[in-house]
Protein backbone atom coordinates (compact mmCIF):
# COMPACT_ATOMS: atom_id res chain seq x y z
CA UNK A 1 0.00 0.00 0.00
CA UNK A 2 1.23 3.32 -0.68
CA UNK A 3 1.71 5.36 2.52
CA UNK A 4 -0.85 8.33 2.82
CA UNK A 5 1.80 11.03 2.58
CA UNK A 6 2.34 9.72 -1.03
CA UNK A 7 -0.81 11.66 -1.57
CA UNK A 8 0.51 14.44 -3.46
CA UNK A 9 2.73 12.36 -5.20
CA UNK A 10 -0.43 10.34 -6.34
CA UNK A 11 -2.14 13.52 -7.36
CA UNK A 12 0.60 14.47 -9.93
CA UNK A 13 1.25 10.48 -10.95
CA UNK A 14 -3.11 10.95 -11.59
CA UNK A 15 -1.88 13.17 -14.96
CA UNK A 16 0.27 10.24 -16.27
CA UNK A 17 -2.41 7.38 -15.74
CA UNK A 18 0.33 6.00 -13.10
CA UNK A 19 -0.78 4.51 -10.11
CA UNK A 20 2.19 3.33 -8.19
CA UNK A 21 2.40 0.09 -5.34
CA UNK A 22 5.62 1.55 -3.99
CA UNK A 23 7.33 4.84 -4.28
CA UNK A 24 11.00 5.29 -2.72
CA UNK A 25 12.44 8.64 -2.40
CA UNK A 26 16.01 8.60 -3.58
CA UNK A 27 19.12 11.56 -3.26
CA UNK A 28 17.25 13.76 -6.01
CA UNK A 29 14.01 11.74 -7.70
CA UNK A 30 11.14 9.15 -6.18
CA UNK A 31 11.39 5.46 -7.96
CA UNK A 32 7.72 4.85 -9.04
CA UNK A 33 6.81 1.04 -9.44
CA UNK A 34 3.90 0.89 -11.58
CA UNK A 35 2.06 -2.32 -13.42
CA UNK A 36 3.01 -0.31 -16.31
CA UNK A 37 6.84 -0.65 -15.54
CA UNK A 38 9.35 1.81 -13.66
CA UNK A 39 9.98 5.87 -12.97
CA UNK A 40 11.45 8.30 -12.15
CA UNK A 41 9.61 11.60 -10.88
CA UNK A 42 11.88 14.27 -10.52
CA UNK A 43 10.74 17.39 -8.29
CA UNK A 44 12.39 20.78 -8.81
CA UNK A 45 11.83 24.45 -9.40
CA UNK A 46 12.28 25.32 -12.66
CA UNK A 47 12.43 28.59 -14.69
CA UNK A 48 9.98 28.82 -17.53
CA UNK A 49 13.86 29.21 -19.46
CA UNK A 50 14.87 26.05 -18.24
CA UNK A 51 11.44 24.30 -19.06
CA UNK A 52 11.62 25.41 -22.66
CA UNK A 53 15.31 23.62 -22.49
CA UNK A 54 13.45 20.55 -21.82
CA UNK A 55 11.68 20.96 -24.38
CA UNK A 56 14.02 21.28 -26.90
CA UNK A 57 16.19 18.09 -25.74
CA UNK A 58 12.89 16.62 -25.94
CA UNK A 59 12.42 17.04 -29.57
CA UNK A 60 16.23 16.40 -30.36
CA UNK A 61 15.88 12.86 -28.20
CA UNK A 62 12.31 11.94 -30.00
CA UNK A 63 14.07 12.29 -33.17
CA UNK A 64 17.23 10.00 -31.88
CA UNK A 65 19.45 13.48 -32.46
CA UNK A 66 20.84 12.90 -28.72
CA UNK A 67 20.90 10.39 -26.09
CA UNK A 68 19.18 11.90 -23.00
CA UNK A 69 16.56 10.91 -20.71
CA UNK A 70 14.46 13.49 -20.85
CA UNK A 71 10.19 14.15 -19.61
CA UNK A 72 7.88 12.05 -20.61
CA UNK A 73 4.62 13.76 -21.73
CA UNK A 74 1.41 13.48 -19.52
CA UNK A 75 -2.17 12.28 -20.99
CA UNK A 76 -2.69 16.15 -21.06
CA UNK A 77 0.53 16.54 -23.49
CA UNK A 78 2.64 17.90 -20.90
CA UNK A 79 5.89 17.52 -20.42
CA UNK A 80 6.61 20.08 -16.81
CA UNK A 81 3.63 19.69 -14.27
CA UNK A 82 3.65 23.12 -12.33
CA UNK A 83 1.40 23.27 -9.39
CA UNK A 84 1.80 24.71 -5.71
CA UNK A 85 5.23 26.62 -6.51
CA UNK A 86 6.74 23.55 -7.46
CA UNK A 87 7.15 21.84 -11.13
CA UNK A 88 8.02 18.16 -11.49
CA UNK A 89 8.28 16.30 -14.90
CA UNK A 90 8.48 11.99 -15.11
CA UNK A 91 10.69 10.26 -17.18
CA UNK A 92 11.88 6.52 -17.30
CA UNK A 93 13.53 4.78 -14.52
CA UNK A 94 17.18 3.48 -15.77
CA UNK A 95 18.42 0.88 -13.47
CA UNK A 96 22.74 1.89 -13.01
CA UNK A 97 24.94 -0.60 -13.36
CA UNK A 98 28.33 1.67 -12.75
CA UNK A 99 28.61 3.47 -9.68
CA UNK A 100 28.89 6.27 -9.65
CA UNK A 101 32.66 6.40 -7.83
CA UNK A 102 33.58 5.04 -10.85
CA UNK A 103 35.08 7.71 -12.30
CA UNK A 104 37.19 6.09 -15.46
CA UNK A 105 34.65 4.33 -16.87
CA UNK A 106 31.99 8.09 -16.32
CA UNK A 107 34.46 9.88 -17.86
CA UNK A 108 35.36 7.87 -20.62
CA UNK A 109 31.56 7.74 -21.39
CA UNK A 110 30.73 11.10 -20.53
CA UNK A 111 33.43 12.58 -23.36
CA UNK A 112 31.70 9.93 -25.73
CA UNK A 113 28.60 11.35 -25.07
CA UNK A 114 29.87 15.12 -24.87
CA UNK A 115 31.35 14.85 -28.82
CA UNK A 116 27.77 12.94 -30.38
CA UNK A 117 26.52 15.49 -28.38
CA UNK A 118 28.32 18.32 -30.17
CA UNK A 119 28.21 16.60 -33.49
CA UNK A 120 24.94 15.81 -33.96
CA UNK A 121 23.26 19.21 -33.14
CA UNK A 122 26.41 21.18 -34.96
CA UNK A 123 25.68 24.49 -36.82
CA UNK A 124 26.32 24.56 -39.78
CA UNK A 125 27.19 27.99 -40.20
CA UNK A 126 29.98 29.86 -38.11
CA UNK A 127 29.58 32.94 -35.93
CA UNK A 128 31.75 35.97 -36.12
CA UNK A 129 33.92 35.21 -32.12
CA UNK A 130 35.74 38.72 -31.83
CA UNK A 131 33.77 39.30 -28.61
CA UNK A 132 34.57 35.97 -27.22
CA UNK A 133 38.27 36.62 -27.93
CA UNK A 134 38.15 39.95 -26.29
CA UNK A 135 36.55 38.46 -23.36
CA UNK A 136 38.84 35.66 -23.21
CA UNK A 137 41.94 37.94 -23.07
CA UNK A 138 40.00 39.96 -20.06
CA UNK A 139 39.62 36.19 -18.43
CA UNK A 140 43.45 35.56 -18.40
CA UNK A 141 44.37 39.25 -17.49
CA UNK A 142 41.99 38.55 -14.71
CA UNK A 143 43.66 35.11 -14.03
CA UNK A 144 47.20 36.54 -13.86
CA UNK A 145 46.32 39.02 -11.13
CA UNK A 146 44.90 36.17 -9.05
CA UNK A 147 47.72 34.23 -9.33
CA UNK A 148 49.73 37.46 -8.73
CA UNK A 149 47.95 38.60 -5.59
CA UNK A 150 48.03 34.84 -3.98
CA UNK A 151 51.85 34.97 -4.90
CA UNK A 152 51.86 38.05 -3.19
CA UNK A 153 50.74 37.46 0.35
CA UNK A 154 52.54 34.32 0.69
CA UNK A 155 55.60 36.61 -0.26
CA UNK A 156 54.98 38.43 2.73
CA UNK A 157 54.96 35.55 5.17
CA UNK A 158 58.01 34.93 7.17
CA UNK A 159 57.58 31.17 6.35
CA UNK A 160 55.13 30.16 3.35
CA UNK A 161 53.23 27.50 4.13
CA UNK A 162 53.56 23.73 2.80
CA UNK A 163 50.24 25.05 0.21
CA UNK A 164 52.19 28.09 -0.49
CA UNK A 165 55.24 26.38 -1.12
CA UNK A 166 53.81 23.64 -3.57
CA UNK A 167 52.16 27.04 -5.70
CA UNK A 168 55.27 28.74 -5.31
CA UNK A 169 57.44 25.55 -7.13
CA UNK A 170 54.86 26.14 -10.56
CA UNK A 171 54.19 29.65 -10.36
CA UNK A 172 57.15 30.25 -13.01
CA UNK A 173 55.26 27.71 -15.52
CA UNK A 174 51.53 28.75 -14.85
CA UNK A 175 52.00 32.38 -15.28
CA UNK A 176 54.25 32.02 -18.55
CA UNK A 177 50.92 29.12 -20.06
CA UNK A 178 48.58 32.49 -19.10
CA UNK A 179 50.90 35.20 -20.43
CA UNK A 180 51.10 32.74 -23.73
CA UNK A 181 46.94 32.28 -23.74
CA UNK A 182 46.88 36.50 -23.36
CA UNK A 183 48.86 36.97 -25.92
CA UNK A 184 46.88 34.68 -27.90
CA UNK A 185 43.34 35.69 -26.99
CA UNK A 186 44.69 39.64 -27.54
CA UNK A 187 45.37 38.66 -31.21
CA UNK A 188 41.29 37.93 -31.72
CA UNK A 189 39.72 35.95 -34.15
CA UNK A 190 41.67 34.06 -36.55
CA UNK A 191 41.08 35.79 -40.41
CA UNK A 192 41.21 33.87 -43.78
CA UNK A 193 43.19 34.54 -46.79
CA UNK A 194 40.37 37.46 -47.98
CA UNK A 195 40.75 38.91 -44.29
CA UNK A 196 37.62 37.39 -43.43
CA UNK A 197 36.84 36.39 -39.82
CA UNK A 198 36.98 32.58 -39.92
CA UNK A 199 34.44 32.49 -37.27
CA UNK A 200 33.34 29.95 -34.83
CA UNK A 201 30.55 26.48 -34.60
CA UNK A 202 27.61 26.63 -32.10
CA UNK A 203 25.96 23.52 -31.07
CA UNK A 204 23.71 22.13 -27.97
CA UNK A 205 25.86 22.38 -24.77
CA UNK A 206 24.39 20.37 -22.21
CA UNK A 207 25.38 23.12 -19.26
CA UNK A 208 26.50 21.02 -16.25
CA UNK A 209 28.36 18.55 -17.42
CA UNK A 210 30.22 15.47 -14.82
CA UNK A 211 29.91 12.13 -13.92
CA UNK A 212 26.95 12.30 -12.26
CA UNK A 213 24.72 13.59 -14.99
CA UNK A 214 25.31 10.42 -17.28
CA UNK A 215 23.31 7.21 -16.57
CA UNK A 216 24.53 3.86 -17.35
CA UNK A 217 22.90 0.99 -17.99
CA UNK A 218 24.73 -1.98 -18.95
CA UNK A 219 25.52 -1.09 -22.65
CA UNK A 220 23.21 1.97 -22.29
CA UNK A 221 24.29 5.47 -21.90
CA UNK A 222 21.97 8.67 -21.80
CA UNK A 223 22.74 12.46 -20.38
CA UNK A 224 20.23 13.10 -17.82
CA UNK A 225 19.16 16.75 -16.10
CA UNK A 226 19.71 18.87 -19.00
CA UNK A 227 17.66 22.13 -17.72
CA UNK A 228 20.58 24.47 -18.54
CA UNK A 229 21.12 22.89 -21.77
CA UNK A 230 21.89 25.91 -24.34
CA UNK A 231 23.00 26.60 -27.66
CA UNK A 232 26.63 28.42 -27.86
CA UNK A 233 29.98 27.86 -28.84
CA UNK A 234 30.57 24.29 -27.67
CA UNK A 235 34.38 24.29 -27.53
CA UNK A 236 33.65 26.07 -23.92
CA UNK A 237 31.87 23.50 -22.89
CA UNK A 238 35.07 20.82 -24.17
CA UNK A 239 37.24 22.54 -22.30
CA UNK A 240 35.49 22.86 -19.32
CA UNK A 241 34.68 19.26 -19.18
CA UNK A 242 38.47 18.51 -19.86
CA UNK A 243 39.43 21.24 -16.78
CA UNK A 244 36.40 19.37 -14.66
CA UNK A 245 38.44 15.70 -15.16
CA UNK A 246 41.45 17.39 -13.86
CA UNK A 247 40.56 18.53 -10.78
CA UNK A 248 38.07 15.64 -10.06
CA UNK A 249 39.85 12.64 -11.35
CA UNK A 250 42.41 10.51 -8.90
CA UNK A 251 43.92 8.20 -10.68
CA UNK A 252 45.56 7.78 -13.66
CA UNK A 253 44.10 9.81 -16.16
CA UNK A 254 43.42 7.98 -19.50
CA UNK A 255 43.83 11.43 -21.45
CA UNK A 256 44.93 10.14 -24.79
CA UNK A 257 41.97 7.87 -24.30
CA UNK A 258 39.46 10.63 -23.58
CA UNK A 259 40.57 12.86 -26.35
CA UNK A 260 40.44 9.97 -29.25
CA UNK A 261 36.83 9.35 -27.87
CA UNK A 262 35.55 12.53 -27.84
CA UNK A 263 37.47 13.76 -31.04
CA UNK A 264 36.18 10.83 -33.54
CA UNK A 265 32.58 11.92 -32.14
CA UNK A 266 32.88 15.48 -32.54
CA UNK A 267 36.28 16.43 -35.10
CA UNK A 268 37.54 19.79 -34.47
CA UNK A 269 39.10 21.96 -36.91
CA UNK A 270 42.67 23.29 -37.00
CA UNK A 271 41.66 26.82 -35.38
CA UNK A 272 39.45 25.11 -32.47
CA UNK A 273 41.88 22.73 -31.27
CA UNK A 274 44.36 25.60 -31.22
CA UNK A 275 41.79 27.79 -29.58
CA UNK A 276 41.26 24.34 -26.92
CA UNK A 277 44.88 24.31 -26.00
CA UNK A 278 45.13 28.25 -25.47
CA UNK A 279 41.99 28.33 -23.25
CA UNK A 280 43.32 25.13 -21.54
CA UNK A 281 46.70 27.42 -20.59
CA UNK A 282 44.67 29.35 -18.03
CA UNK A 283 42.08 27.15 -16.50
CA UNK A 284 39.93 28.78 -13.61
CA UNK A 285 40.73 25.69 -11.08
CA UNK A 286 43.76 27.47 -9.12
CA UNK A 287 41.98 30.79 -8.63
CA UNK A 288 38.86 28.83 -6.39
CA UNK A 289 42.17 26.35 -4.98
CA UNK A 290 43.13 29.96 -3.86
CA UNK A 291 39.92 31.70 -2.55
CA UNK A 292 39.33 28.46 -0.79
CA UNK A 293 42.34 28.43 1.01
CA UNK A 294 42.69 32.17 1.93
CA UNK A 295 38.83 32.09 3.28
CA UNK A 296 39.27 28.94 5.81
CA UNK A 297 38.93 29.26 9.02
CA UNK A 298 41.33 26.17 9.77
CA UNK A 299 44.06 25.66 7.03
CA UNK A 300 43.82 21.98 5.52
CA UNK A 301 47.40 21.78 4.62
CA UNK A 302 47.05 17.91 3.47
CA UNK A 303 44.17 17.97 1.77
CA UNK A 304 44.73 21.51 -0.06
CA UNK A 305 48.37 20.14 -1.21
CA UNK A 306 46.78 16.62 -2.36
CA UNK A 307 43.92 18.65 -4.46
CA UNK A 308 46.72 20.98 -5.85
CA UNK A 309 48.96 18.18 -6.97
CA UNK A 310 46.09 16.13 -8.31
CA UNK A 311 45.09 19.02 -10.49
CA UNK A 312 48.69 20.02 -11.44
CA UNK A 313 49.76 16.09 -12.56
CA UNK A 314 46.32 15.77 -14.50
CA UNK A 315 46.33 19.05 -15.92
CA UNK A 316 50.09 18.52 -17.10
CA UNK A 317 49.13 15.21 -19.03
CA UNK A 318 46.16 16.72 -20.40
CA UNK A 319 48.03 19.56 -22.09
CA UNK A 320 50.78 17.02 -23.35
CA UNK A 321 48.22 14.61 -24.96
CA UNK A 322 46.19 17.65 -26.14
CA UNK A 323 49.70 19.26 -27.73
CA UNK A 324 50.44 15.87 -29.30
CA UNK A 325 47.43 15.74 -30.77
CA UNK A 326 47.77 19.00 -32.62
CA UNK A 327 51.23 18.18 -33.68
CA UNK A 328 49.97 15.34 -35.29
CA UNK A 329 47.18 16.71 -36.75
CA UNK A 330 49.71 19.31 -38.16
CA UNK A 331 51.97 16.13 -39.47
CA UNK A 332 49.13 14.92 -41.31
CA UNK A 333 48.11 18.14 -43.20
CA UNK A 334 50.92 19.34 -44.00
CA UNK A 335 52.05 15.54 -45.89
CA UNK A 336 48.16 16.09 -47.25
CA UNK A 337 49.34 19.21 -49.04
CA UNK A 338 51.46 18.25 -51.21
CA UNK A 339 49.09 15.41 -52.86
CA UNK A 340 46.07 17.94 -52.94
CA UNK A 341 48.95 20.25 -55.40
CA UNK A 342 49.57 17.21 -57.54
Amino acid sequence: MVAETDVVLNRLLFQYDLYPYRITPFERVYKIETDRGLFALKKKKLTVHQIEHLKVTYQLSQNLVIDAVTPLPSKYGDLVISGDGETCYLMPWIEETVPVTDLKERYRMLFIKAGQMHRATMRRDTQNSDDLYAQLTQIAMARKQEWEGFLNVAEHHVYPSPFEQVVFDSAGIRLSHIQQAMTFFSRGEPKDEEGKGIGMRRALCHGRLNPRHLLIERERCLLVNLEECREDFFILETASLMEQACVMYNGAPQWEKWLHDYLTACPLREEEGIFLFHLMLCPKAPSLFFNSYLTEKKKDEPGSIRKWMRFSRNHKLMLSSLWSWLEKEKKQAEAASPKEAE
